[in-house]
């Protein structure tokens, strides 16, 4: 089983090609020995969960960030129910991330359907972040996944933003392959 994504872009945002990702997230968070658990390896088995979507949107010069919205799939143990899996990951988003502070968590009405949405704030460094997530089941037949869409964003840009996030998250659809 694998996972694809199909998602439309405006003009300021950009989809990188998937052979690229971990290229990238290697360049923003540091080496693959650091961020194996968050970078998929060209050789990866789809079961194993991963990035399978990336986008950047336009440079926040001010403090030198690009906004990103990053599409994860973690497979969910035959132990653990969907619901748990979304509760679990509401709050493994405020422990992995230092300084975070959760706003909402809430069902979402829109697409992707029967998913909720997550904001919160933290810093990063001297940075200020606001992040979005939606976050769903999915399921291939023989496996669910949790997969979320999380967009990251100086919070002085959130306002200019989070039209454009909008309209891509509303427009992603995650297919079996």
């Amino acid at each position: 089983m694998s996972l694809s994504t199909y998602w439309l872009m405006p003009p300021r945002w950009s989809s990188c090609p998937q052979e690229e990702i971990s290229s990238i997230l290697n360049q923003a968070f540091g080496s693959a020995d650091d961020t194996q658990d968050r970078t998929p390896d060209s050789d990866q088995h789809p079961a194993e969960g991963g990035v399978i979507a990336l986008a950047v949107g336009p440079i926040d010069a001010d403090y030198d960030f690009t906004p990103t919205l990053l599409v994860l799939a973690s497979p969910i143990p035959a132990s653990t129910t969907p619901a748990q899996a979304l509760a679990d990951s509401a709050r493994s988003m405020s422990d992995q991330v230092p300084g975070f502070r959760m706003l909402e968590d809430c069902a979402w009405p829109a697409q992707p359907e029967s998913s909720h949405l997550r904001t919160g704030i933290y810093i990063q460094g001297k940075v200020p972040i606001t992040a979005c997530q939606w976050a769903w089941i999915h399921s291939d037949g023989g496996n669910d996944f949790l997969l979320t869409a999380t967009a990251t964003m100086t919070t002085p840009t959130f306002g200019d933003l989070n039209e454009d996030v909008l309209a891509i998250i509303m427009s992603l659809e995650v297919r079996n392959a």
